[in-house]
């Protein structure tokens, strides 16, 4: 059975389960944990006795340090609200200790083979190939809002929480971008990495996808870079779909399931207004689609997750407090090694 990932699907996925995690954050240098935990797709956040502004204005660093714990989680909440959808593509590495350009080390694969020994011949031995692609960098995605005096005069905490629900909202918006957008954006140079559109102009749509599909697994076997996943636009879904489930018999002619596709990414970007300007992360576009070969090829280097960070009052702008998230994170892909592009159209 294929595997449909979406945002809506991986929605629904965690409005089913029960979730716990450790949230780190840092308030004056010092670091702090903050429980996460989602209950049925509904995630616990904190109560205050006291209001808001009084907290941030109190003095009290105990006070602030709750109030950071309440920010953090909105943060989190508005990554729960635009969930990654890359990661069935690739493999995550984590270590604190990366350097800011990366060799591909971690890209090898061994090689080995047993064959039939005869007495005095010297045993066969493995060895260790590397993936060919770009060098890595580990860059630093920074985001950060201010909480004003204006704020706490006219009463307008609630744009605090919309500020922080949107820090998470952009912060995995743009880990999709990084992961997905070294995919859609190769030039595909070579014949090999492509397959055209199949089937004649009088075949129903969803049989030219089916067709095209069938003979993009064979491309991409016949390279010997089987696909397993792909990823597409929503707005190719049900023609998409009905190629992969297939079963369908027309004018005498059955098409049985598409074999060797196990999982579909629908991505269609993300856009948002910041002030006056609009940013715009290009999904997959309607009519093209990718059969990536999984893992091997394609790291995901995490140096530090998403921290969120904040010092208290910076009087000579009227500001009470700055509150910055960042991460540093890289991504390794060997995209002409492990994927083959798909027309879907005319």
């Amino acid at each position: 059975m294929v595997k449909i990932i979406s945002t809506e699907s991986l929605l629904e996925e965690r409005r089913k389960g029960t979730f716990q995690q450790d949230v780190p954050f840092v308030v004056n240098g010092e670091q702090l944990i903050v429980v996460k935990k989602i209950v049925n797709g509904e995630m616990e956040t904190l109560e205050f006795v006291k209001p808001v502004g009084e907290m941030l204005t109190s003095g009290s660093l105990e006070q602030f340090k709750d109030l950071m714990k309440k920010t953090v989680l909105d943060v989190e909440i508005g990554r729960e609200a635009v969930p990654v959808l890359y990661k069935p593509i690739y493999e995550t590495i984590t270590d604190p200790t990366f350097p800011q350009v990366l060799d591909a080390k971690w890209a090898l694969y061994g090689t080995v083979i047993f064959s039939d020994h005869m007495e005095g011949e010297e045993v066969k031995f493995g060895a260790l190939n590397a993936e060919s692609g770009p060098v890595a960098r580990i860059l630093t995605q920074a985001a950060g809002f201010e909480i004003t005096k204006e704020i706490q005069a006219f009463n307008s905490f609630y744009i605090v929480e919309i500020y922080n629900k949107a820090m998470g909202e952009a912060h995995n918006a743009k880990l999709n971008d990084m992961h997905f957008g070294p995919i859609i954006g190769y030039s595909y140079p070579k014949a090999a990495n492509k397959t055209a559109f199949q089937g004649q102009s009088t075949d129903p749509l969803w049989v030219r996808m089916y067709l095209t599909l069938n003979q993009a697994v064979v491309d991409a076997q016949t390279a010997k870079r089987p696909g397993s996943v792909l990823l597409a636009s929503s707005l190719d879904k049900a023609n998409i779909e009905m190629a992969l489930k297939g079963g369908y018999t027309i004018n005498g002619t059955t098409y049985p399931a598409v074999t060797g596709i196990s999982t579909v990414i629908y991505y269609d970007g993300w856009t948002t207004t910041v002030g006056k300007k609009t940013y715009t992360y290009p999904g997959v576009a309607q009519g093209e689609a990718y059969l990536i070969r999984p893992r091997r090829g394609f790291k995901e280097l995490i140096k530090q997750d998403l921290k969120i960070e904040s010092n208290v009052a910076d009087l000579s702008r009227l500001v009470d407090a700055q509150i910055v998230g960042y991460s540093f994170r890289g991504v390794y892909a060997a995209v002409e090694e492990n994927v083959q592009k798909i027309t879907l159209k005319s």
